[in-house]
């Protein structure tokens, strides 16, 4: 016959193990929560990522450019892609496609070139063996 004391021994042992068993069930749960966020959210970004178009208002895009992402296409319109290219031929790229920008400037690590009286704007930023461009476009002017 079991003591009391045994019984009371087995039923906090008992309790332990139902919270042990609680715990990894919630662990569980919040890491299965988490890879489906996380898939979802590889798919979101799978899904806003663009095939690049030709050009944007008028403005060329790099030869091959990747992982286009469009911002806004109303007015002001922004899109940003990578291109396979060092900051200063991607520069040069815009300058023979669209001439001498209006202005131009360095600027924290950036070339900024600048046409239509400010109103199109190309930002080129190193992005490892690449460039990161923006473009921004204020008005179709």
């Amino acid at each position: 016959m079991m003591s009391f004391y045994s019984k009371q021994k087995l039923w906090v042992e008992d309790m332990c193990l139902l919270k042990i068993i609680f715990k990894v069930s919630v662990l569980l749960a919040i890491t299965s929560n988490g890879l489906l966020q996380a898939e979802e959210l590889q798919t979101e970004a799978n899904v806003s990522t663009q095939t690049c178009p030709q050009d944007f208002y008028t403005l060329p895009l790099y030869p091959n450019a990747k992982f286009c992402q469009l911002f806004a296409e109303e007015l002001p319109a922004s899109m940003s892609y990578f291109a396979i290219s060092d900051q200063q031929t991607a520069k040069e790229f815009y300058l023979e496609q669209l001439g001498q920008a209006e202005d131009e400037e360095m600027f924290k690590g950036r070339i900024v070139l600048q046409y239509a009286n400010g109103q199109k704007v190309l930002v080129i930023s190193k992005d490892g063996q690449g460039s990161q461009i923006d473009i921004l476009v204020k008005s179709a002017g």
